[in-house]
Protein backbone atom coordinates (compact mmCIF):
# COMPACT_ATOMS: atom_id res chain seq x y z
CA UNK A 1 0.00 0.00 0.00
CA UNK A 2 3.04 2.32 0.22
CA UNK A 3 3.54 2.32 -3.56
CA UNK A 4 2.37 5.48 -5.34
CA UNK A 5 1.41 5.74 -8.97
CA UNK A 6 3.24 8.20 -11.23
CA UNK A 7 0.16 10.46 -11.27
CA UNK A 8 -0.02 10.39 -7.47
CA UNK A 9 3.66 11.30 -7.16
CA UNK A 10 3.21 14.22 -9.56
CA UNK A 11 0.26 15.43 -7.53
CA UNK A 12 2.24 15.20 -4.29
CA UNK A 13 4.80 17.56 -5.80
CA UNK A 14 2.23 20.34 -6.23
CA UNK A 15 3.01 22.31 -3.06
CA UNK A 16 1.75 25.45 -4.75
CA UNK A 17 -1.81 24.12 -4.53
CA UNK A 18 -1.81 24.81 -0.81
CA UNK A 19 -0.73 28.41 -1.27
CA UNK A 20 -3.55 28.89 -3.78
CA UNK A 21 -6.05 27.25 -1.43
CA UNK A 22 -5.06 29.39 1.54
CA UNK A 23 -5.14 32.58 -0.51
CA UNK A 24 -8.60 31.79 -1.87
CA UNK A 25 -9.88 30.73 1.54
CA UNK A 26 -8.78 34.05 3.04
CA UNK A 27 -10.60 35.89 0.24
CA UNK A 28 -13.75 33.88 0.94
CA UNK A 29 -13.48 34.73 4.65
CA UNK A 30 -13.09 38.43 3.77
CA UNK A 31 -16.15 38.20 1.52
CA UNK A 32 -18.19 36.65 4.34
CA UNK A 33 -17.06 39.46 6.67
CA UNK A 34 -18.20 41.98 4.05
CA UNK A 35 -21.53 40.17 3.82
CA UNK A 36 -21.94 40.47 7.59
CA UNK A 37 -21.30 44.22 7.36
CA UNK A 38 -23.85 44.55 4.56
CA UNK A 39 -26.49 42.53 6.39
CA UNK A 40 -25.93 44.35 9.68
CA UNK A 41 -26.82 47.75 8.23
CA UNK A 42 -29.90 46.41 6.43
CA UNK A 43 -31.51 44.40 9.20
CA UNK A 44 -34.23 46.07 11.27
CA UNK A 45 -34.85 43.77 14.25
CA UNK A 46 -38.26 45.29 14.97
CA UNK A 47 -39.72 44.04 11.69
CA UNK A 48 -38.42 40.48 11.97
CA UNK A 49 -40.35 37.66 13.58
CA UNK A 50 -37.49 36.47 15.77
CA UNK A 51 -37.23 34.95 19.27
CA UNK A 52 -37.55 37.50 22.08
CA UNK A 53 -34.17 36.46 23.47
CA UNK A 54 -32.44 37.13 20.13
CA UNK A 55 -29.05 38.86 20.47
CA UNK A 56 -28.59 40.85 17.26
CA UNK A 57 -24.92 41.49 18.02
CA UNK A 58 -24.01 37.80 17.79
CA UNK A 59 -22.40 36.45 14.64
CA UNK A 60 -19.64 34.06 13.68
CA UNK A 61 -17.54 32.89 10.76
CA UNK A 62 -16.42 29.27 10.86
CA UNK A 63 -14.02 27.52 8.51
CA UNK A 64 -13.12 23.87 8.37
CA UNK A 65 -11.47 21.26 6.21
CA UNK A 66 -13.70 18.21 6.16
CA UNK A 67 -17.36 18.59 5.31
CA UNK A 68 -17.99 15.82 2.82
CA UNK A 69 -14.17 15.57 2.63
CA UNK A 70 -13.92 19.15 1.34
CA UNK A 71 -13.11 22.52 2.94
CA UNK A 72 -15.88 24.95 3.84
CA UNK A 73 -16.52 28.30 5.45
CA UNK A 74 -19.74 29.87 6.66
CA UNK A 75 -21.21 32.98 8.23
CA UNK A 76 -24.07 32.78 10.72
CA UNK A 77 -25.90 36.12 11.00
CA UNK A 78 -28.46 36.70 12.31
CA UNK A 79 -27.67 33.92 14.73
CA UNK A 80 -29.67 32.32 17.51
CA UNK A 81 -29.29 28.72 18.64
CA UNK A 82 -30.77 27.02 21.67
CA UNK A 83 -31.93 23.49 22.38
CA UNK A 84 -35.47 24.23 21.18
CA UNK A 85 -35.17 27.38 19.07
CA UNK A 86 -33.27 28.37 15.94
CA UNK A 87 -33.35 31.60 13.97
CA UNK A 88 -30.28 31.72 11.78
CA UNK A 89 -29.27 32.88 8.33
CA UNK A 90 -26.31 30.79 7.20
CA UNK A 91 -24.14 31.77 4.23
CA UNK A 92 -21.91 28.83 3.36
CA UNK A 93 -19.13 28.28 0.84
CA UNK A 94 -18.44 24.61 0.17
CA UNK A 95 -15.36 23.90 -1.89
CA UNK A 96 -16.17 22.18 -5.18
CA UNK A 97 -19.93 22.30 -4.55
CA UNK A 98 -21.17 25.87 -4.41
CA UNK A 99 -22.58 28.62 -2.24
CA UNK A 100 -25.57 28.05 0.01
CA UNK A 101 -27.73 30.67 1.67
CA UNK A 102 -30.28 29.31 4.11
CA UNK A 103 -32.76 30.52 6.70
CA UNK A 104 -32.97 27.95 9.49
CA UNK A 105 -36.07 28.21 11.70
CA UNK A 106 -37.28 26.18 14.64
CA UNK A 107 -39.22 26.75 17.84
CA UNK A 108 -42.42 28.31 19.14
CA UNK A 109 -42.76 30.67 16.17
CA UNK A 110 -42.71 27.87 13.61
CA UNK A 111 -46.45 28.00 12.93
CA UNK A 112 -46.22 31.71 12.13
CA UNK A 113 -43.35 31.04 9.74
CA UNK A 114 -45.50 28.42 8.03
CA UNK A 115 -48.37 30.90 7.75
CA UNK A 116 -46.08 33.55 6.30
CA UNK A 117 -44.62 31.14 3.78
CA UNK A 118 -48.04 30.03 2.59
CA UNK A 119 -49.33 33.61 2.38
CA UNK A 120 -46.28 34.84 0.45
CA UNK A 121 -45.81 31.76 -1.73
CA UNK A 122 -46.35 33.62 -5.00
CA UNK A 123 -43.51 36.02 -4.11
CA UNK A 124 -41.16 33.17 -3.16
CA UNK A 125 -41.89 30.86 -6.08
CA UNK A 126 -39.59 30.52 -9.08
CA UNK A 127 -36.71 32.42 -7.44
CA UNK A 128 -34.25 29.50 -7.10
CA UNK A 129 -35.36 28.82 -3.53
CA UNK A 130 -35.96 25.36 -2.08
CA UNK A 131 -37.19 23.63 1.06
CA UNK A 132 -34.74 21.16 2.56
CA UNK A 133 -36.32 17.83 3.46
CA UNK A 134 -33.27 16.56 5.35
CA UNK A 135 -33.73 15.31 8.89
CA UNK A 136 -31.39 18.00 10.21
CA UNK A 137 -30.57 21.50 8.92
CA UNK A 138 -26.85 20.69 8.82
CA UNK A 139 -26.97 18.70 5.59
CA UNK A 140 -26.44 20.50 2.27
CA UNK A 141 -27.56 19.34 -1.14
CA UNK A 142 -27.98 21.20 -4.41
CA UNK A 143 -30.48 18.75 -5.89
CA UNK A 144 -31.96 15.36 -5.14
CA UNK A 145 -34.90 13.91 -3.21
CA UNK A 146 -34.03 15.93 -0.08
CA UNK A 147 -34.42 19.27 -1.93
CA UNK A 148 -37.93 20.42 -2.83
CA UNK A 149 -37.83 23.42 -5.19
CA UNK A 150 -40.20 26.27 -4.34
CA UNK A 151 -41.90 26.79 -7.69
CA UNK A 152 -45.35 27.68 -8.87
CA UNK A 153 -45.97 24.07 -9.89
CA UNK A 154 -44.76 22.60 -6.56
CA UNK A 155 -46.95 24.71 -4.26
CA UNK A 156 -49.11 21.84 -2.99
CA UNK A 157 -46.07 19.67 -2.24
CA UNK A 158 -44.24 22.48 -0.42
CA UNK A 159 -47.27 23.45 1.69
CA UNK A 160 -47.89 19.83 2.61
CA UNK A 161 -44.22 19.37 3.56
CA UNK A 162 -43.95 22.44 5.79
CA UNK A 163 -47.04 21.43 7.75
CA UNK A 164 -45.36 18.27 9.01
CA UNK A 165 -41.83 19.52 9.60
CA UNK A 166 -40.49 20.38 13.06
CA UNK A 167 -37.99 22.83 11.56
CA UNK A 168 -37.77 24.80 8.34
CA UNK A 169 -34.68 25.26 6.24
CA UNK A 170 -35.26 27.45 3.21
CA UNK A 171 -32.25 27.68 0.98
CA UNK A 172 -30.76 28.85 -2.28
CA UNK A 173 -27.82 27.05 -3.89
CA UNK A 174 -25.60 29.18 -6.12
CA UNK A 175 -23.16 27.75 -8.64
CA UNK A 176 -19.50 28.61 -8.17
CA UNK A 177 -19.55 29.89 -11.75
CA UNK A 178 -21.37 32.95 -10.38
CA UNK A 179 -18.38 33.85 -8.20
CA UNK A 180 -16.64 35.55 -11.11
CA UNK A 181 -18.67 38.76 -10.79
CA UNK A 182 -17.65 41.63 -8.48
CA UNK A 183 -18.66 41.23 -4.81
CA UNK A 184 -20.46 38.03 -5.78
CA UNK A 185 -20.78 36.50 -2.30
CA UNK A 186 -22.12 39.73 -0.81
CA UNK A 187 -24.53 40.27 -3.70
CA UNK A 188 -25.84 36.71 -3.69
CA UNK A 189 -26.13 36.64 0.10
CA UNK A 190 -28.10 39.88 0.23
CA UNK A 191 -30.37 38.81 -2.61
CA UNK A 192 -31.21 35.50 -0.94
CA UNK A 193 -31.86 37.18 2.40
CA UNK A 194 -34.20 39.73 0.81
CA UNK A 195 -36.06 36.98 -1.06
CA UNK A 196 -36.57 35.04 2.20
CA UNK A 197 -37.68 38.07 4.20
CA UNK A 198 -41.45 37.49 3.72
CA UNK A 199 -41.21 34.30 5.76
CA UNK A 200 -39.65 36.02 8.79
CA UNK A 201 -41.33 39.44 8.66
CA UNK A 202 -43.89 40.41 11.28
CA UNK A 203 -47.42 40.97 10.07
CA UNK A 204 -50.31 42.79 11.62
CA UNK A 205 -51.68 39.64 13.17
Amino acid sequence: MDTFSRDEVEFLKQAGLFAWKERLTQRIKSALEALYDALAIRITPEVLLAPEEMDWTRWQIVRGERFGDRPYAYLDFPQHFSRETKFTYRSMFWWGEGLFFAMILEGSLLERYRTNLEASYAALADRELALSLCETPWEWHVTGPSVLPIRTDTRDAVIAAIRTRTQLKLQRAVSLDRLSGPDAIVREGLNAFEDLMPVVTRTGS
